[in-house]
């Protein structure tokens, strides 16, 4: 880990640690609580504290896979942020569901001749992950298909999805079209930044405006909570997701909740691929929610507080000076024992004839797992008295010319 500069205030014989925690997702714990993946079948799992970017659990986050319908994320994202009146009209045309019924796609039940708002088509797409709503979608932004997965792509390389490539807007398996469990997370943590998607992906339900042959409307499900229901199982603060499923895909799950002060985004992929009917996606992402349960946001260190001392020797008497945080060291930790914070600072040093530094680490620990880590570069002032310098210079000159 980079050491970062600690900065001198010598006046108030005070050092302050530079220790900030990075925006990336790349905080984690080193030694992973191997409970936490109990029972979890799921090839790939990405979770993580998406305001601090602390990871919480991970399996196989940055291999490829297919992403399935949790692609969809993306369709309605890039088609909120292109279409501005949410209450425009679209009509849906052959174009847009040819072959689905024969690719067995999910549908919201849109057909052609049907004249729905955008609204209904972002619903379409997310609760009911209606491949019939993406396309609408598709074609109302670009014009094309092809367009359409040009802007897919080009938003994806814009919030930092490396490993990923769209071929199509609804997931329906292409070798072409891939992701990885970080990627998906990442571009959902992105995604509930905007208030319009919030709000359409954390619905249960939604009825459409009147079709021809719905003249009361479509009624819609989010295929997550009418699975949970189904299925009996709890969500505990779960705000929203989009599930997923081909046979190459397995089940995917891709969700946020808020809890104990933490923002979890969660991706499971890969899940009971051999039966379209099961829920195993739904099941271990109850289970995850639940362990995630035992932990909260906690405050590590304080601002201001001191983590260690340092006593630097001078010719005519010895300081102490206190290394202290600049800002709090904030955690999603287990509930229970205190953490240990450690320091390998050395616990003095002398001035030379130039300003030297002594090096460490600062660490801290819970239960034995190590949570956070980071290195420390103390400048030690050289020595100031005009009359000690020049003593230091002769034993210099001395031992050299005495080859030591």
């Amino acid at each position: 880990m980079e050491l970062k500069k600690l900065s001198r205030m010598l006046c108030a014989a005070q050092i302050s640690l530079l220790c900030m925690i990075p925006a990336a997702v790349n905080i984690k714990a080193q030694e992973p609580d191997p409970s936490i993946y109990e029972g979890l079948g799921s090839d790939y799992i990405f979770v993580y504290d998406s305001e601090s970017g602390q990871v919480l659990c991970e399996k196989n986050p940055d291999e490829r896979m297919y992403p399935a319908s949790m692609t969809k994320i993306m369709t309605v994202l890039v088609a909120i942020e292109h279409l501005d009146n949410p209450d425009e009209t679209v009509e849906i045309t052959e174009e847009v569901t040819a072959g689905l019924i024969e690719a067995n796609a999910s549908i919201a039940g849109y057909a052609p001749g049907d004249t729905v708002t955008v609204r209904d088509l972002l619903y379409g797409s997310a609760l009911p992950s209606g491949a019939d709503a993406s396309n609408a979608l598709a074609y109302r932004c670009a014009g094309s298909m092809e367009g359409f997965i040009d802007m897919m792509n080009a938003k994806a390389a814009e919030i930092g999805m490396a490993s990923t490539h769209f071929a199509n807007c609804t997931g329906l398996h292409d070798d072409n079209h891939y992701s990885t469990a970080r990627d998906i997370a990442t571009l959902l943590a992105y995604a509930i930044q905007n208030e319009t998607f919030a709000q359409i992906f954390s619905a249960k339900e939604y009825t459409s405006s009147p079709t021809q042959w719905y003249p009361d409307g479509i009624e819609m499900e989010s295929t997550t909570w009418s699975a949970a229901e189904r299925l009996g199982t709890d969500l505990p603060d779960l705000i929203g997701s989009k599930t997923g499923f081909t046979y190459e895909a397995g089940h995917c799950l891709a969700y946020w909740a808020e809890f104990n002060g933490m923002k979890i985004v969660g991706v499971n992929a890969h899940c009971d691929e051999d039966d379209i009917y099961s829920a195993g996606h739904i099941t271990e992402t109850s289970i995850m929610l639940e362990r995630l349960h035992d932990y909260e946001k906690t405050v590590i260190v304080e601002e201001g507080q001191v983590l260690d001392t340092l006593t630097i020797h001078y010719s005519d008497h010895d300081e102490t000076v206190d290394i202290t945080s600049d800002r709090s060291i904030v955690l999603d930790m287990r509930k229970g024992n205190e953490p240990v914070i450690t320091s390998t600072l050395a616990d003095e040093a002398s001035a030379g004839l130039n300003d030297g530094e002594v090096t460490g680490v600062i660490r801290i620990e819970k239960d034995g797992q190590l949570m956070f880590e980071e290195g420390i570069r103390v400048t030690v002032p050289k020595e100031v008295k005009f009359w000690a310098r020049v003593k230091m210079r002769w034993n210099s000159i001395f031992h050299k010319n005495n080859g030591n």
